[in-house]
């Protein structure tokens, strides 16, 4: 796997997940690590040329004790490659494929207001029958300007209902006389 992709650094971890302590455990595991990897005194240590593979590798151990050993692992075998700063998009593509797994789409809804809990759940049942998941995650971000309605967006599909983009269809069928 020398130069590997992150996708494909992810499709192992995803067979050995499936295989091991299961993908909840994993992708808990991942973010933990993902999280320690972004701390700019880990990366410049992990990454440095100059830094003997022994140190690096003792590094990660020392980091990461609680952490299941394959990932340590997996996290090792990155360090040795060189391909460590892959980490964080590895770790992205790693949930894609869990959230694939249990049935899963994650969408970035943009309100005028801020959603309660039973609209959000409202959303996320709706935006689900419509992308053909069990279950809809929804990150919410408010814009006033939208003026009212939803608009979302889950993978590469955009589901815009937002008030704005009504009034605008409504604006230019008006003046192109239809």
């Amino acid at each position: 796997m020398a130069g590997a992709t992150p996708r494909r650094y992810a499709q192992a971890a995803f067979a050995l997940a499936l295989e091991n302590e299961g993908i909840d455990r994993w992708e808990a595991d991942l973010q933990r690590v993902r999280e320690i990897l972004q701390d700019h005194d880990v990366a410049a240590l992990l990454t440095a040329p100059q830094v003997p593979e022994k140190v690096k590798l003792d590094g990660v151990i020392t980091l990461l004790p609680d952490v299941a050993p394959l990932i340590r692992n997996m996290v090792s075998v990155m360090v040795l490659r060189g391909d460590v700063v892959k980490f964080t998009r590895m770790v992205v593509a790693f949930t894609e494929l869990a959230d694939d797994e249990r049935g899963t789409a994650r969408a970035e809804v943009t309100t005028a207001v801020p959603l309660d809990d039973a609209r959000k759940s409202r959303v996320a049942e709706g935006l689900a029958a419509l992308v053909d998941r069990k279950d809809v995650v929804l990150t919410e971000t408010v814009d006033p300007s939208i003026v009212g309605g939803v608009i979302a967006r889950v993978g590469d599909r955009l589901i815009d209902g937002s008030t704005q983009t009504r009034l605008r269809s409504l604006r230019d069928e008006l003046a192109s006389g239809t």
